[in-house]
């Protein structure tokens, strides 16, 4: 006997950043993810057992596409439409996705259910911010429906994955792509990640260190350079953490010479020394600002050249993972005699 839930995701803030042409490519790409999970397999493993178990997922994706498609009829781009919210309460930027989870096993538990539900609102967001970076965040968000007050939902930003591509751009390196969708979650079905709640792999390790990334508001504190340095270690399979040349290289090899601007390596090996000595300072969370002027700004923005520009190599790395179909980079030495 089969059991079937509909959870719905409340979000309060699920406007993220974009120009005009991000904000019409960001409608096109959600209108794909609407379209990819009708009844589609998906893969968790059991909080309370640690059993594998196998539900089914379908999306309705309607009521945030109908949004954003009204922001691009009435005000062009997400950015300008933030920008009337911020001007005025009455401007919408809530919405809602409605997920239907679907188990084989009728004595499955509520919590079970809503616990793949929320493996895969993080998986749907890594695969989202994977294809385009920036295109979805989950802020302020709460479940509804059936057993819903037992639960709480969880917050994810997407401007750090946003600001990486901004850097990635404005320096000319590295070179980053929006892929499409599907493209990009046969490659999360692959590796695994909802598969597992402690990840062994280094790419789910990278990937879940991700999900960390997205819940830092604001998001370029010491906890965010750490993570960021790490992932680069993780691909790049560099375990020594003080040989940053060695791993420059490596990075090299997978993604070409960085600009000079884009070259962010030395930049985040003094700011993770500084920060794992104590020697950096530290700021207090901030409250966020929605309309700041530019110098409120820059003040909430400590660290962010090194972070974004190394937030922008992580994820040119996963997305040239994505395009080989691989999880993994492998080095090998060679030596030769003349």
């Amino acid at each position: 006997m089969q059991t079937t839930e509909t959870i719905q995701l409340e979000i309060g803030n699920a406007i993220p950043h974009g120009t005009e042409d991000e904000t019409r490519r960001a409608v096109a790409l959600w209108k794909e993810v609407d379209g990819w999970f009708s009844n589609r397999p998906f893969k968790v493993e059991n909080p309370l057992n640690g059993a594998p178990e196998s539900f089914n997922i379908t999306l309705d994706a309607e009521p945030l596409i109908t949004l954003m498609e009204r922001i691009v009829n009435e005000a062009g781009s997400f950015d300008a439409w933030r920008l009337k919210h911020a001007q005025d309460e009455t401007v919408p930027i809530h919405s809602r996705l409605n997920i239907t989870v679907e188990v084989a096993e009728a004595s499955e538990t509520p919590y079970s259910r809503y616990h793949a539900a929320a493996v895969f609102i993080q998986t749907l967001l890594l695969g989202v911010n994977l294809s385009q970076p920036g295109a979805c965040q989950f802020l302020q968000t709460r479940f509804a429906g059936k057993h819903a007050h037992r639960f709480e939902a969880q917050d994810f930003d997407s401007k750090a994955f946003y600001d990486g591509m901004q850097a990635a751009r404005e320096n000319g390196w590295p070179k980053m792509e929006n892929l499409p969708f599907n493209q990009v979650w046969t490659w999360l079905e692959q590796v695994g990640v909802s598969e597992k709640n402690t990840v062994l792999k280094d790419i789910n390790k990278v990937l879940v260190d991700m999900l960390k990334i997205a819940q830092q508001r604001y998001r370029y504190g010491a906890r965010t350079a750490m993570l960021v340095a790490n992932q680069l270690e993780m691909l790049m399979r560099c375990k020594r953490e003080t040989d940053m040349t060695h791993l420059r290289e490596r990075v090299i090899l997978a993604l070409g010479q960085p600009t000079e601007a884009a070259d962010c390596f030395n930049e985040l090996h003094r700011l993770r020394e500084a920060l794992f000595h104590g020697d950096h300072p530290v700021r207090r969370p901030a409250l966020v600002y929605h309309d700041a002027d530019e110098e409120v700004r820059q003040q909430l923005a400590q660290h962010n050249s090194g972070v974004e520009k190394a937030i922008a190599v992580v994820l040119a790395l996963l997305q040239d993972l994505i395009e080989h179909r691989a999880e993994t980079y492998r080095f090998s030495e060679t030596l030769s005699r003349g």
